[in-house]
């Protein structure tokens, strides 16, 4: 009987508990971020797992690795992935789900509560002309309407705590039946009719064809003048230079959003003029309990396929 080690490589640093799970689990970590061509080369030929944060994972790197049987991000969201790729060569993607949907659903509130008492504003003022601090747009959010577009782990963390804030709460989700209710919020017609009733939109569904652009300059100049947009789930969902020019030209009150078409954002994204705006570095997840959260599912993740025990709710797509 073999007594080899299972070789996991770990693309990036992650909190160490990832690392100590996997080798409690009898596994060998390679450190791919310490590794030259030649060394990834050589890692990649031996490998049955990875851990991925951030890092690329594409196609020719699946290729290179015969015996890779499991990806598992750090994380949920798997466009870092050539996700056609893992799945023409049996390739299990898992993610660490519910593992930081409580620190997004917090930061997102953040973003809704900061918009609405136009808190990048007043901070300026303090530092900069204390004298503009009754020059701004300030609204309660208690009584107005937000359409969750995406009634998963983190819609449905984030409807309750909206409606704790006395907001009147409208879904969206391709899942849902229109015109319907669920968990006691009401479930919007259409998109389009759910986007010209809302006060705040706030995005939380995957970066996929099907919603890849789908908040575009149509959709967002049909909400209503002075609304709020607040994006924490991926960059390319929403129209970046829509949102800034409806935002630049007053329709938009405002917008928040901790992701971006290309990351790190890049010097010409529209998004960085100045406007009533706050913007976050893709760091909504990155609490320290849900960090430590992250790296100890993604490690056990692999484990638990390794024992052929993967729960459902922990592959993507599944």
């Amino acid at each position: 009987m073999s007594t080899e080690r299972r070789k996991v490589l770990l693309t990036e640093p992650v909190h160490p508990i990832a690392a100590e799970t996997l080798e409690a689990g009898g596994c060998a970590v390679i450190e791919g971020w310490t590794l030259d061509d030649a060394g990834m080369a050589d890692a990649l030929a031996g490998i049955e797992a990875i851990l991925v944060r951030i890092a690329r994972v594409p196609s020719g790197m699946i290729e290179a690795a015969p015996k890779l049987r499991v990806i598992a991000k750090h994380g949920v969201g798997c466009d870092n992935i050539d996700q056609a790729e893992a799945r023409a060569r049996g390739v299990t993607l898992a993610v660490a789900a519910d593992a930081n949907a409580r620190s997004v659903a917090e930061h997102t509130l953040m973003f809704i509560l900061g918009l609405a008492k136009n808190l990048g504003h007043m901070d300026r003022a303090v530092r900069q002309d204390y004298s503009r601090r009754m020059q701004t747009r300030v609204v309660d959010v208690a009584d107005k309407r937000v359409l969750v577009l995406g009634y998963g782990r983190i819609g449905k963390l984030v409807a309750p705590l909206c409606r704790a804030f006395g907001m009147e709460v409208l879904l969206h989700d391709l899942l849902l039946e229109p015109g319907t209710a669920c968990d006691g919020f009401a479930v919007a017609p259409s998109l389009a009719e759910g986007l010209a009733q809302a006060d705040f939109l706030t995005v939380h569904v995957p970066l996929t064809d099907l919603t890849r652009g789908i908040i575009g300059r149509a959709e967002l100049a049909s909400m209503k003048p002075g609304s709020f947009v607040v994006n924490c789930a991926r960059g390319g969902i929403v129209d970046e230079a829509a949102l800034a020019e409806l935002t630049a030209s007053g329709h938009l009150g405002g917008f928040a959003s901790d992701v971006f078409s290309a990351e790190p954002i890049e010097p010409g994204n529209p998004l960085l003029a100045d406007n009533p705006s706050l913007l976050t570095p893709h760091s909504a997840a990155l609490s320290e309990e849900a960090v430590r959260r992250m790296a100890y599912r993604a490690a056990r993740n692999i484990l638990d396929h390794f024992e052929g025990q993967l729960a459902p709710e922990f592959v993507f797509g599944g």
